[in-house]
Order: C-alpha cells, then sequence, then structure tokens
C-alpha cells in the first residue's frame, strides 16, 4: 500500500514523477530552480508548475514560491517513499516465477565480476563471495522453473563447470529468460491459442472468478453466486470450489489463471486485505499483458470516488454499483458480457 494519508489517494502521472525525482537530486543545489523555470518555454513552465501542483496536491512537497519560481522544496515523507512504493506494487502484481527472476536480475547489478588473481591487500574470497551466492541462488531458481526452457542445457553446463565467466553468461542467459513473453506467460498459466476460434473456449476452466472479501458473503456474493449458477455459469467461488484438503492458496491462484473474467466486488472489507489485493493484482496483471477485458469491478456499499483514492488502475474500468442492480440483473449483465466473448471468438 501507498505510504502515508494523502499520498495513497494519488497515483502521480509520470511527468510529476519525473520532477519528483529532479527535485530529490538536486535538494542541494542552491538556485537550481530559479535557472531552470528562467530558461523555459510558456509550454514547459506550464507543465512544470502543474507538476509541482500535483506533488503538492498528492503530499510529497511542500513548496514556498517568490519571483514566480519555488524558492524553498522540502520533500516530505511520502514524496521520499513514493518509487519505493512504486516498485513494491509492480512487484506485487507479479507472480511469483517473474518476482523472483526480476530481484536475481537486481541483484546482479550490484555484484561484482568475480576474479581469480587480486591485488595485494584484496580478499579474494570475500570480493567472489556475493557472486558465489547468486549463482547458487540462480540453480535454485533454475531447478524450480526452468528446467524446461530452451536455454536449460546451456544454464545446466554454465552450472556444472562454474568457470570465472560463469556468473555474466548466466546473468545474460537469465536476461533473455525475462524477455521471454510467451515462456512467461506459459509460467503464469495463460495458454496460448493454437486451436481453431470454435475450439477455443473449451480452454477456460471458468467463465469467471468471484473475488471477494469474506465479509461480504452472507450479505452479497453468495446470492450473486447463485444467480450466475441459474444462468449456468461456470464459477470459481472459493465457498464452493475449494475441497476438503486443498492447498486453498494454489488453489485460489490456480482460478485466477484459468477464468475467462474476473467479478470483482469492492466494499471496504475488500481494502488492505492481503488475498483480496493479491487476487486483484494477479487480474490486474493478465489484463495488463493480454490486452483483453478480463476485469469486471462491482463497487458494494462504496463510491467510485472511494474506488479511485483506493485502485486508481481499476477505477479507470467501467464498475456497476450493487445498490443499483439486483444480483440477477447482475448475472444477467455478465451474461451479456460472456455470450459477447463468444461471438466474437467464432
Amino acid at each position: 500500500m501507498m505510504p502515508g494519508a494523502n499520498s495513497e489517494n494519488y497515483r502521480i502521472s509520470k511527468e510529476a514523477f519525473g520532477v519528483l525525482k529532479e527535485i530529490i537530486e538536486n535538494e542541494k543545489v542552491p538556485e537550481y530552480w530559479a535557472n531552470r523555470f528562467e530558461s523555459l518555454s510558456t509550454r514547459e513552465d506550464s507543465i512544470l508548475r502543474g507538476c509541482f501542483k500535483e506533488l503538492s496536491e498528492a503530499g510529497m512537497i511542500s513548496t514556498q514560491w517568490a519571483d514566480n519560481h519555488p524558492y524553498f522544496i522540502r520533500v516530505l515523507k511520502d514524496g521520499y517513499l513514493y518509487e519505493e512504493y512504486i516498485k513494491e506494487e509492480e512487484l506485487s502484481a507479479m507472480s511469483q516465477f517473474e518476482r523472483e527472476l526480476s530481484n536475481l536480475l537486481e541483484r546482479a547489478k550490484t555484484i561484482k565480476k568475480p576474479i581469480n588473481t587480486a591485488p595485494i591487500g584484496t580478499d579474494m574470497a570475500e570480493h567472489n563471495r556475493p557472486s558465489e551466492d547468486w549463482i547458487n541462488d540462480a540453480e535454485i531458481f533454475f531447478n524450480k522453473f526452468l528446467k524446461n526452457h530452451s536455454l536449460a542445457d546451456r544454464i545446466k553446463r554454465l552450472l556444472f563447470h562454474r568457470s570465472l565467466d560463469c556468473f555474466p553468461q548466466l546473468v545474460s542467459c537469465f536476461q533473455s529468460v525475462a524477455n521471454d513473453r510467451e515462456f512467461i506467460d506459459e509460467m503464469n498459466g495463460i495458454e496460448k491459442r493454437l486451436v481453431p476460434a470454435y475450439q477455443a473456449r473449451t480452454l477456460p476452466q471458468y467463465d469467471v472468478f468471484l473475488s471477494h472479501a469474506n465479509a461480504d458473503k452472507e450479505q452479497f456474493v453468495d446470492e450473486l453466486n447463485s444467480s450466475l449458477e441459474k444462468l449456468g455459469v461456470r464459477i470459481f467461488y472459493d465457498k464452493k470450489s475449494l475441497e476438503w484438503g486443498d492447498k486453498w492458496k494454489d488453489r485460489i491462484l490456480d482460478g485466477t489463471k484459468k477464468a475467462e473474467f474476473a467479478i470483482i466486488v469492492i466494499s471496504k472489507n475488500f481494502f488492505d486485505r492481503e488475498w483480496t489485493e493479491k487476487e486483484l493484482y494477479e487480474f490486474l496483471n493478465r489484463q495488463n499483458r493480454g490486452g483483453q477485458k478480463l476485469i469486471l469491478p462491482i463497487v458494494h456499499n462504496i463510491t467510485n470516488d472511494d474506488l479511485r483514492k483506493k485502485y486508481p488502475s481499476v477505477s479507470e474500468i467501467q464498475a456497476i454499483d450493487s445498490r443499483n442492480h439486483s444480483c440477477d440483473e447482475i448475472a444477467l449483465l455478465f451474461a451479456r458480457q460472456l455470450i459477447k466473448r463468444l461471438k466474437a471468438e467464432d
């Protein structure tokens, strides 16, 4: 979650983020902003002032102006933490496979290339230890995820021989894996449709995944599930889909990958719950990668403004309000979405 009370309501623009980084980088440079504003065109001046206003309203900076430029800028806590928040948000939207791969590649950037000779005063074992630890972790990652990748044989040879050049070559291989979108989609359970369109509908196991807070089951979600069932919709609803002895976390994540749509019931009970938000980010990640409509939000006992403040990216998706529709009406609206998808794939 976004740190702080003010900034959780904002996902700032790319331009404002750039200005925030520029402010932080030049905190100790006198007259930096006086000189910066002096050389701007009218258009550039308007954009820069808009960014300062956006950052102030987001609670990230405090600014005092004089002679038509900021002469005192104080970066607030949320301003310093914003970049860290963005990275955490991006990681939370990734699968476990993507997170571990991303962490390995980020660590590699800080590790020096191993050496086999060292100048006097340099402890060679100490110098090489970070790269050795990284290679060990890379081998664990390989055995968990990469045995079926086209680079598997090459990676296996590098790990077996562990020559001096093993570290940079492994980094190169792992970077290639990170760029292999088809393999990543396969790891995330997204099936590539190489079948005729009339057969494609057999691939998803569920028509819809019901994502919700447990506290909303009794008063709303149970009834919605019943309305969908009456129309013959195939539903992943944890209350009915999870069976005795299931590893529930694995089953839920599997369900997020195998549903055509996700109805997400967003309420105050939904906010800040580990698993509701994990499901949400799984679906956002899928939708962003696939480019096809997936998320169907329902605001339940909250306003669209509440939604915008809490989940700005979801607020850009057209939602319906549970107060304006019965569960039977919502089920019919969903059926229309499903029929449109079927017709589009015929």
